[in-house]
C-alpha cells in the first residue's frame, strides 16, 4: 500500500511518498526568477546590447569617416601646395631664362649686370640672392652686394653643377660656401652662335625667410596640424620648427611609403611617436614631397559631440521599446503565473474550476492550461508509472542503480545476508565498434534475459553501467554464489547472439553478512576488485573476492 502526501510551505513544495514503511521526500525548490522578470531581463539585455552595438558601430563608422575625410583633405591640400610650388618654380625658371637670354651681349657691362641682379632680387622676392657668372665661374654681379662675391670664383655645388650642365636646372639642397642651406635655380647664357657665356642663378635660403616658407607657411593650425617638405633623401627642406630644417627624418614609420608612392594619404606615427593623419604630394620638377598632417587625437575631437547626439536621439526610442516589452511581458506572464499558483494547490477540491477560470489568451498558455487539467486526472496513475520508470533501466528492463541501492538498504536493514555477482562483458567495445551500438544494445537485452533466468524471487538483476551488470543473490553464501556464477558464465558463453555470435563475461563475487562486520560499500568494492582480477587473469572467468 503506497500513500502520497502533498505538503506546501511558503518556501518550497514537497512530495512525500510513503511506501512499505519507507519515506522518500522529493523537494522541489521554488525559483526566485519569475517569467516576467526573465522576459524583462532578456528585453533589457537585448536593448542594452543593441544600443551598445549600435553606439559602437556608429562610433567606428564616424571615426573612420573622420579619419578618411581628414586624410583626403590633407592630401588635397598637399596636392594644392605642390602645384603652387611647382608653378612658382617654373615661373622662377622662366624669369631666369628670359633674363639670361637678354644678357648675351651685356656680359661685359658690369653696371647692367648689377642692375639685372638687383632687379631679380628685389622685384619679386623670389630669391634670397642672385648671382651672374661667366663661363669660368667668375662672379660678374651679385645681389645683395653684402655677399661680396663679385670678382670671386664660385665653387658651390649649385654653381659647379650649372657650369657643367649648361642648362636650366634646380639643384638639390646643399650647404653653400656661406654656410646657408640653399636651393639654386640657374639658367645658362648663350650668344647667337650658341657659345656658352656663363649663367644667371637665384638662391633660396631654406633656413631663412623665403618665398617657399610664405607659400607653405599658411597652413598651420592650433590643433597641431602642420606641413613640411622633404626631398628623396628624407632631408627636411621646410618645417614650421625652423631648427629642424636641414635635418633628416628618423623614427617615422610612414616616410618610406610616402617616398615610394609619391601621392596619397595614410595613418602614421611621426618621429615623436604621435599618431598623425598625413596627406602628401610630390612636386614634379624637384621630386620634393609636401606632407600635410594632423594629429589623430585632434581629428577625433568632434566625435564626442556626434556620439552625444546619437545617444540623445536613440535613448528615447530604446526606453519606449523597453516599456512596451515590460508591459507585454507582464501580459504574457500573468496566465502562466496563475497556472503556477494553481500547480501548488493541486490537492484543492476546486482546482479544476480555478484552472478553468484562468484567462489563457495565447496558444502556449492555453495548451499548458489543458495539460494541467489532464494532468490532475492522470496524476495518480503517472506517479505509479514514474516510480516504476525511476527504478528501471529503459534499455534492458533490468533494475537500475537507484533500485539496486534501495534493495541493498532493505537487506541490510532486515539483516538478510546476500552475495553480489559483478559481471562485465569481455571486449564489449569491440562489439560496438565492429557492429554498431544498435547491435550492442541487442546483446545487452539478450544477456539480461539470461541473467533473469538465474534470478530467484527476492533476487535482483541490475544494470549499473554500460555493459556492467549485478546479480544480487539473497541468502546465498559466496561459495554457492560462485557455483551460480560459473553456471551463468558458461550459459552466456554458449548462448548464440544475433550478428555477434558468442561472447564471454568476467564475474567478480563477494558476499555480505551481518557477522562479517564490513560495510555494504566495501562488499561492492570487493566484488569490483574481483571482477578486475578476473579480467586481469585473461577474462571469461569467475573470481571470489
Amino acid at each position: 500500500m503506497c500513500l502520497l502526501f502533498y505538503a506546501k510551505t511558503y518556501y518550497k513544495t514537497a512530495f512525500i511518498n510513503q511506501c512499505n514503511g519507507y519515506t522518500v521526500v522529493t523537494v522541489l525548490k521554488s525559483k526566485f526568477l519569475k517569467l516576467n522578470r526573465l522576459i524583462l531581463f532578456l528585453a533589457l539585455t537585448a536593448t542594452i546590447l543593441t544600443f551598445i552595438n549600435s553606439f559602437y558601430s556608429n562610433y567606428e563608422v564616424q571615426k573612420e569617416q573622420l579619419v578618411l575625410q581628414t586624410i583626403e583633405v590633407n592630401r588635397a591640400y598637399a596636392s594644392k601646395l605642390s602645384d603652387t610650388t611647382e608653378v612658382f618654380l617654373r615661373t622662377s625658371q622662366q624669369q631666369l631664362t628670359y633674363t639670361a637670354n637678354s644678357l648675351f651681349n651685356k656680359m661685359n657691362d658690369g653696371s647692367h649686370l648689377k642692375e639685372e641682379a638687383n632687379r631679380l632680387k628685389f622685384q619679386t622676392d623670389s630669391f634670397n640672392s642672385v648671382v651672374i657668372s661667366d663661363a669660368s665661374g667668375l662672379t660678374q654681379a651679385a645681389s645683395p652686394e653684402t655677399l661680396d662675391l663679385v670678382g670671386r670664383k664660385l665653387s658651390s655645388v649649385g654653381s659647379v653643377e650649372a657650369l657643367e650642365e649648361k642648362r636650366v636646372l634646380i639643384s638639390s639642397p646643399y650647404v653653400s660656401t656661406l654656410k646657408n642651406l640653399i636651393v639654386f635655380l640657374s639658367a645658362p647664357v648663350f650668344d647667337y652662335q650658341g657659345n656658352y657665356l656663363g649663367f644667371l642663378g637665384g638662391s633660396i635660403y631654406l633656413k631663412s625667410p623665403n618665398i617657399l616658407s610664405e607659400i607653405l607657411g599658411e597652413h598651420y593650425y592650433k590643433n597641431g596640424s602642420y606641413i613640411y617638405v622633404i626631398d628623396q633623401d628624407k632631408q627636411i627642406l621646410y618645417h614650421p620648427e625652423k631648427g629642424r630644417i636641414g635635418s633628416f627624418i628618423e623614427g617615422n614609420d610612414g616616410i618610406d611609403e610616402i617616398i615610394a608612392t609619391k601621392e596619397g594619404g595614410l595613418l602614421l606615427n611621426n618621429s615623436r611617436g604621435i599618431q598623425m593623419l598625413a596627406g602628401y604630394s610630390t612636386i614634379p620638377s624637384t621630386g620634393w614631397i609636401v606632407i600635410t598632417q594632423s594629429p589623430v587625437e585632434s581629428t577625433l575631437v568632434p566625435l564626442t559631440g556626434i556620439m552625444e547626439k546619437v545617444v540623445l536621439r536613440t535613448l528615447p526610442l530604446a526606453l519606449a521599446v523597453f516599456l512596451f516589452i515590460w508591459l507585454f511581458a507582464r501580459a504574457i506572464s500573468k496566465p502562466l503565473q496563475q497556472l503556477a499558483d494553481k500547480a501548488r494547490s493541486l490537492d484543492s477540491p476546486t482546482v479544476n474550476e480555478d484552472i478553468e477560470n484562468i484567462h489563457s489568451w495565447y496558444v502556449e498558455s492555453l495548451g499548458l492550461k489543458r495539460a494541467m487539467l489532464s494532468g490532475v486526472k492522470l496524476m495518480q496513475n503517472q506517479i505509479g508509472d514514474l516510480k516504476r520508470d525511476a527504478e528501471t533501466d529503459p534499455l534492458t528492463g533490468a533494475s537500475n542503480r537507484r533500485a539496486f541501492q534501495f534493495k541493498l538498504k532493505q537487506l541490510v536493514l532486515l539483516e538478510i545476508p546476500f552475495s553480489v555477482l559483478a559481471l562485465d562483458i569481455d571486449y564489449f567495445k569491440r562489439v560496438n565498434d565492429a557492429y554498431g551500438h544498435s547491435v550492442g544494445d541487442d546483446v545487452l537485452k539478450q544477456q539480461t534475459k539470461i541473467l533473469n533466468r538465474f534470478s530467484r524471487d527476492g533476487d535482483m538483476v541490475a544494470r549499473t553501467g554500460g555493459e556492467e551488470f549485478v546479480l544480487l543473490l539473497k541468502e546465498t553464501s559466496k561459495e554457492d554464489a560462485f557455483l551460480v556464477a560459473e553456471r551463468l558464465r558458461i550459459a552466456i558463453s554458449e548462448e548464440t547472439f544475433d550478428v555477434v555470435g558468442n561472447i564471454t563475461v568476467s564475474i567478480g563475487i563477494a558476499a555480505w553478512a551481518i557477522s562479517d562486520e564490513i560495510s555494504v560499500e566495501k562488499t561492492l568494492s570487493l566484488a569490483d576488485q574481483a571482477l578486475y582480477e578476473a579480467k586481469g587473469q585473461g577474462r571469461n572467468r569467475c573470481i571470489i573476492a
